[in-house]
């Protein structure tokens, strides 16, 4: 909804206000609506048969209709959760002890990002169940802060 009144308010397209207002001073690039051709990965569905990507256009492209490669999200979670350079996180952003995480859904995809002091995850699939998703990346993080440093 606020993506939706931000576009009425201001005249400028979701796509164009993202980019001057988060994506641009977090240097973050290769995120768009639509990702140009022959970048797109698709869910594969009966028989290995590639499903139709799935699109969120208009007034719904606030809830989730971007894409991104890992680098462009890695920076993304960095720039917003670890080096907080446009101030603190937005209230959408889970809490559990330390850990800010977000997590998403669309059409059989799934995305967590999350980080804490001792670091940082962001763990993508484009099958399975979001949950499965959630817990592969809380299972990485756990092993990640729980593992002996090696110094040398």
């Amino acid at each position: 909804m606020l993506g939706a009144v931000l576009v009425a308010a201001t005249g400028t397209p979701y796509e164009e206000l993202l980019h001057r207002h988060v994506l641009d001073p977090l240097d973050v690039t290769d995120v768009a609506a639509d990702p140009p051709p022959g970048r797109r990965l698709s869910h594969r569905g009966l028989f290995g048969r590639p499903e139709r990507p799935w699109t969120m256009t208009g007034a719904i492209l606030p809830a989730g209709g971007l894409w991104a490669t890992p680098e462009a999200t890695a920076r993304l979670v960095t720039g917003l959760l670890v080096d907080r350079r446009l101030g603190e996180p937005a209230p959408a952003w889970q809490k559990a002890g330390h850990l800010l995480w977000h997590n998403g859904a669309t059409g059989g995809a799934s995305v967590f990002a999350g980080a804490a002091p001792q670091g940082w995850v962001v763990v993508h699939r484009l099958s399975g169940r979001s949950v499965t998703t959630d817990r592969l990346a809380l299972e990485t993080f756990r092993r990640f802060v729980n593992a002996p440093s090696h110094q040398g």
